[in-house]
C-alpha cells in the first residue's frame, strides 16, 4: 500500500488459521510482522512462507508487552493489528486504503465480526485496530491489551471505520482445545490487583467470572467496573449490560429487569438493552412484558454507534422471540406472521424454519411448502435447505417437496 500499511500480530500455535489470516492480507500489507510466544507446531514456518519478518520470544505473561515487541519493529506511518483466527474481508480493502492513504482520524475502531456454530448468533464489535505508528501509542493491560489509554495522552483522535474482520476463535472447536478462561482470570486479577481502579479490566473480569459461571465474584467484579466508568463512557453500556446479566443468572430477576431499565433510560437507542429485557421476561413466563419488550427492539432497529451489540437484535432475533411469546399468549396466526418475517430477514436462522415446523404440525409438506412461499421465493427455499448439513427430517422432507415443485415447474 505505497509504503504505508504494516500489519502485526502476537501468535502461539495458530496453524489451523493463520493461512487464511495471511493471505487476506497479503496484497494490502506493505510489511507483516509476526511475534511468536512458544509455538510448537508449524505457525512460524507458516509465517516465514507468507514473506512475514518473524520475531520468536518467551511468552513475557503480559499481552500488552508481547504486542509492543511487533509495534517496535514498525516503519510504516500506519499499523494495522490482527490476530491469527480472522480475516480481513476483502471487499473491505478500499476502505482501508481510503483510511490510510487519506485519513480523517489518526485511529480508527472497525469492526469485529465474530461467527458462531449457529448464523444467528453473529456478534459485532468495535475495536481500536488501526492507527498511526508512533514511539509513545503503545498497548497497555496483561490481558484484553488496548491501545486508547496511549491515543488520548497523545491527544490523537479516533474515529469508527466501516471496515471487516472476521473472527473464528469463538467456535466451539476452537474454544474447546483453548483453556482460556483460566488463563484470562489468572492475568486480569493480577492486573486489577495493581490497578484496582480500572474500569475497563474489572469488566473484563466480571466477564471471565461469568463465562466460568462464578456469578458472585462475577457481580462483585462488575459492580467496582461501573464505580469507576461514568455513565458517559461509551463502555458503561456494555458494563451495565454485564451486570444485569449477572443479577439475572444469579437469579435477582427483579434487579435485573430494574437494572435494564437504567440502562434505557441512559441509552434507549441501544437495542441490547430491551432485547435482554424480553429474554429476561420469557425466562419468567411474562409473556406480555416480554411482547412489549421485542416490540420496542423492532421500533428502534439495529444499535448503530455503540462499542458492541449483538447482530441481529433489531431485526430478525426479537421478530422470533416475539413470535414465541405470541404463542405462549394463544395468538399462533399472529406467531407464524413474525416468523415469516424473521426468516424472510434472514434465511439461513434455522430456529425459525424449525419453529414453522412446530406451528404447523401435521399440515403436509406442500402446505407447509406454500405457507413459506409468502416469504421467500421457491429458489431461495431451496438454496437455503441445500445449504445446511445434517438436515432433520422436517427439513428434508420440505426440501424434497420443494425441489419437486421446482422440477415441475422447469419442465
Amino acid at each position: 500500500m505505497d509504503g504505508l500499511l504494516t500489519v502485526s500480530m502476537i501468535v502461539k500455535n495458530e496453524e489451523r488459521f493463520l493461512p487464511e489470516c495471511l493471505l487476506s492480507v497479503k496484497g494490502v500489507a506493505d510489511e507483516i510482522i509476526v511475534v511468536d510466544t512458544g509455538s510448537t507446531d508449524r505457525t512460524v514456518d507458516i509465517a516465514k512462507s507468507f514473506g512475514a519478518k518473524v520475531i520468536e520470544i518467551e511468552w513475557p505473561d503480559d499481552f500488552a508487552k508481547a504486542r509492543n515487541v511487533g509495534l517496535d519493529l514498525v516503519r510504516t506511518p500506519w499499523v494495522l493489528v490482527i490476530d491469527a483466527d480472522e480475516e480481513l474481508i476483502s471487499d473491505d480493502i478500499p476502505i482501508l486504503t481510503q483510511a490510510v492513504k487519506t485519513p480523517i482520524a489518526d485511529a480508527y475502531n472497525v469492526r469485529i465480526v465474530s461467527v458462531m456454530d449457529r448464523a444467528q448468533d453473529i456478534s459485532e464489535s468495535y475495536v481500536l485496530r488501526l492507527f498511526r505508528a508512533h514511539p509513545q501509542v503503545r498497548f497497555e493491560g496483561r490481558v484484553h491489551e488496548q491501545v486508547f489509554q496511549s491515543l488520548g495522552r497523545q491527544h490523537m483522535g479516533v474515529a469508527p471505520l466501516n471496515l471487516r474482520l472476521l473472527h473464528k476463535g469463538y467456535l466451539n472447536a476452537v474454544m474447546t482445545n483453548r483453556d482460556k478462561t483460566n488463563r484470562n482470570r489468572a492475568l486480569l486479577e493480577k492486573h486489577v490487583q495493581e490497578n484496582p481502579n480500572d474500569g475497563y479490566m474489572l469488566w473484563q473480569l466480571a466477564l471471565t467470572h461469568m463465562a466460568a459461571g462464578d456469578f458472585r465474584s462475577g457481580l462483585s467484579s462488575v459492580r467496582r467496573a461501573l464505580k469507576n466508568i461514568g455513565v458517559e463512557h461509551p463502555l458503561w453500556v456494555l458494563a451495565q449490560a454485564t451486570y444485569a446479566r449477572l443479577l439475572e443468572l444469579n437469579g435477582e430477576h427483579k434487579r435485573a429487569v430494574r437494572a435494564l431499565k437504567e440502562g434505557q433510560m441512559a441509552y434507549p437507542a441501544y437495542t441490547d438493552f430491551h432485547f435482554l429485557e424480553g429474554q429476561f421476561h420469557m425466562n419468567a413466563d411474562q409473556w406480555t412484558d416480554a411482547e412489549q419488550a421485542f416490540r420496542q427492539c423492532l421500533a428502534i432497529g439495529e444499535a448503530q454507534g455503540f462499542l458492541m451489540t449483538e447482530t441481529g437484535v433489531g431485526g430478525f432475533k426479537p421478530l422470533y422471540k416475539l413470535s414465541q411469546a405470541l404463542f405462549k399468549q394463544g395468538k399462533p396466526k399472529e406467531a407464524l406472521a413474525f416468523l415469516l418475517v424473521a426468516i424472510q430477514k434472514n434465511p439461513p436462522f434455522r430456529d425459525g424454519w424449525s419453529a414453522i415446523f412446530t406451528l404447523l404440525a401435521g399440515s403436509s409438506f406442500d402446505a407447509v411448502l406454500d405457507t413459506i412461499l409468502l416469504a421467500l421465493p421457491l429458489e431461495q427455499i431451496v438454496a437455503t435447505l441445500s445449504g445446511w448439513d445434517s438436515l432433520s427430517s422436517d427439513e428434508q422432507s420440505l426440501l424434497n417437496t420443494a425441489q419437486g415443485r421446482l422440477a415441475s415447474r422447469q419442465s
